[in-house]
């Protein structure tokens, strides 16, 4: 069997096995000048590097914020009607109004592409995203019944999720999605305002539709159908907002019953000039109670509330 020569002497057979797996990898077993190419003053040619992440992350940022933007002013636009609109339509329509640009929002993302490595916390964000917006979707349609807890539960969950969107697109560098719309609905509370509204003004009409089929001597079922209204609208849970004004009305209201039945015994009794002073000031009460409810209503942004228009 034939030895090797190198630079260093013979090769045994017994390590002649291991050269030539060094010889296949290239490697010089001589005193050569095999090496790796050089380019220029004798450096070594650059070795290609990965995609630019910083860059690609700039740009998914710039589209996903932009999309975020784009939502903010859509919802603005759509909630300055909201209180005419759930008027015309109910609440269940009116929400429906706000999927097409949730949609489109999520298309956006979904079309962004990610730089490497933020793949699944886009993808978390997005998600979350969806959620969010389906979740306030069924909470402005949910029917008010208990003093409009289901809308209360859906929007904490859907605000949870959302806060946890914006989190993961701020970390991201989307740090426009972490703005609200503006606007006074873009707020639960301004929701719940617009949803106190509706059911206020629809138990108040029929409160009114009721008083027109009595007749005026038909006390008795005029208190009874003023009770009913009285605690209907007692059962409504009042945005905060409005809260303060909301209780005003309601306790001149009652003052002026009050009054009405302080009026009914001073006549029982006789007592015609305490029955018609009483009677005046029970008239009185009630008129500013209805005006001061009619303020809220128009406040809200309804156009008609109860049977009343604005002037």
């Amino acid at each position: 069997m034939p030895a090797c020569i190198t630079g260093r002497g013979v090769l045994t057979i017994s390590s002649l096995a291991a050269a030539a797996v060094l010889l296949g990898q290239g490697c010089s077993l001589g005193g050569g000048d095999d090496g790796p190419p050089q380019s220029g003053a004798g450096q070594s040619e650059a070795v290609e590097t990965g995609p630019d992440v910083t860059a690609l992350r700039a740009a998914w940022a710039e589209a996903v914020g932009a999309a975020c933007t784009e939502r903010n002013e859509q919802v603005e636009a759509l909630a300055v009607d909201l209180p005419t609109a759930v008027e015309e339509d109910g609440l269940a329509t009116a929400a429906q109004a706000f999927a097409p640009v949730e949609e489109t929002m999520l298309a956006t993302m979904t079309a962004a592409e990610p730089a490497p490595g933020d793949e699944a916390r886009a993808e978390e964000m997005t998600t979350l995203y969806q959620e969010s917006g389906e979740l306030r979707i069924q909470a402005l349609g949910a029917d008010y019944v208990k003093r409009d807890q289901r809308f209360r539960a859906l929007m904490e969950q859907s605000e949870d999720a959302r806060e946890d969107a914006n989190a993961i697109a701020t970390e991201l560098g989307a740090e426009a999605c972490a703005t609200d719309a503006p606007g006074p609905y873009s707020t639960v509370d301004g929701l719940a305002a617009v949803r106190w509204g509706e059911r206020a003004s629809k138990v108040c009409s029929q409160r009114d539709r009721a008083f027109m089929k009595l007749r005026p001597t038909d006390a008795a079922r005029f208190d009874a159908v003023t009770r009913r209204w009285l605690r209907q609208t007692h059962a409504l849970a009042p945005p905060e907002e409005y809260a303060d004004r909301i209780e005003r009305f309601i306790g001149l209201y009652e003052a002026s019953e009050r009054a009405g039945d302080q009026a009914a015994a001073a006549y029982r009794r006789g007592d015609i000039a305490a029955g018609d002073r009483l009677t005046d000031k029970g008239n009185r009460l009630r008129t500013r109670s209805t005006e001061s409810m009619y303020d809220v209503g128009f406040a809200i942004g309804f156009e008609h509330f109860c049977s009343a228009k604005p002037a």
